[in-house]
């Protein structure tokens, strides 16, 4: 079987060329016609996930794969997405390269490893996409503000354009304020993951991602 690439980089590293979107160019001379325009692509329901407390245990920053633990019922949750032809991508801060704790390298490394381990169950991510970027960052080159960084946009815009996904059609599902934050910001609908319960319009409250699955595979529209 074959799987995607297990990571394009982080965000402001991802280009996504997306040819329906290249405007034709007309020849010169009054005689030729403008060439047709290829259709757009149809634009899909997607999920988006965090990364540590979703998809793995929250070590507190994971910058290695010996402390990478999946959470329990995640890697079957995701093939089950995939089974439903649902893209998936991993939208994760990793504001760790900006504190100096680890770096790119070890992020994508910590990526590949969990690629790898989920072909083990017959699943992929399609788009592993992080932010490195603190304002209270150590290292030079990452401290700063970021609209890559949730709860701001642009993650999930790149996941948007590399995967032709409807964001307001889509889920963010995680632990943390700053993935709800996401989901309002770009109109998705929201799983909250964790013990107590955050339920308001838009937004679900599950203990883990296994038990979210279904409901979410019920509601989205494929």
């Amino acid at each position: 079987m074959n799987f995607p690439p297990a990571d394009l980089s982080y965000v402001e590293n991802v280009q996504a060329v997306r040819p329906a979107e290249v405007g034709s160019e007309a020849s010169s001379g009054s005689d030729s016609e403008p060439k047709p325009q290829a259709p757009r692509p149809r634009l899909r329901s997607g999920i988006l996930l965090d990364r540590d407390g979703t998809i793995i245990v929250e070590h507190g920053y994971v910058g290695s794969v010996d402390r990478v633990e999946f959470i329990e019922g995640a890697p079957e949750a995701i093939a089950a997405f995939n089974r439903a032809n649902i893209p998936v991508a991993v939208v994760t801060n990793q504001a760790g390269v900006a504190r100096g704790l680890y770096g790119l390298d070890d992020v994508e490394r910590v990526h590949q490893y969990i690629a790898d381990r989920l072909a083990e169950y017959e699943a992929h991510v399609d788009l592993f996409l992080f932010c490195p970027y603190h304002p209270d960052g150590v290292v030079k080159a990452f401290a700063r503000s970021s609209e890559d960084r949730k709860p701001r946009p642009g993650m999930a815009k790149a996941a948007q354009a590399a995967l032709d996904l409807d964001l307001t059609a889509s889920w963010v599902v995680g632990d943390r304020a700053e993935d709800l934050g996401l989901a309002e910001a770009v109109g998705a609908s929201a799983i909250y993951l964790g013990p107590d319960h955050r339920d308001r319009p838009g937004v679900w409250s599950f203990p883990n991602l296994a038990s979210a699955a279904s409901f979410i595979m019920e509601r989205i529209v494929i």
